[in-house]
């Protein structure tokens, strides 16, 4: 599971998919399941043998807690909240990776955390919400970097 706000882009394709060894890629993200043009968006950029799913984190939800496939799933949220979301709704996984939190789109501004992690209270609020379940934070752009613990990073 990853958190990422850009969903699927190169990191995604290059890096991520060959690392889980995923089959599929399943995008739980409300404004995606309702934009045709961000599903065509994200379908791109996905290899023709990967299988993509976009659905609400409600669907997702129900989907995770009824697959019984042997497919390796790369599970992929647009943000900290989403990912609370379906924890909260019976998802369980011992480790989440916090990808890419980017300083856009914010209304009361962001923190620097790393180059690729910005933060709004909000993010920490729910991230450490996140940690609370026992889910270890796993903070790295790409497989290969080093792993930074979630939690020690947000509480500095």
């Amino acid at each position: 599971m990853r958190i990422d706000d850009r969903l699927i882009h190169g990191q995604i394709v290059t890096a991520w998919i060959s690392d889980s060894k995923a089959g599929e890629i399943l995008v739980a993200d409300d404004m995606a399941a309702k934009d045709p043009t961000q599903q065509m968006l994200l379908k791109l950029a996905v290899p023709a043998k990967i299988k993509l799913t976009i659905v609400s984190v409600e669907k997702a939800a129900e989907l995770l807690k009824t697959d019984q496939s042997d497919t390796k799933v790369l599970l992929i949220v647009r943000n900290p909240k989403t990912a609370l979301d379906l924890f909260e709704r019976g998802f369980y996984i011992e480790s989440v990776n916090v990808g890419n939190i980017s300083n856009a789109r914010s209304t009361v501004g962001r923190k620097r955390l790393l180059p690729y992690i910005y933060v709004e209270p909000e993010d920490i609020a729910n991230l450490t919400a996140i940690a609370e379940k026992n889910i270890r934070l796993d903070v790295r752009a790409v497989p290969n970097d080093k792993s930074i613990d979630g939690l020690a990073l947000i509480s500095k």
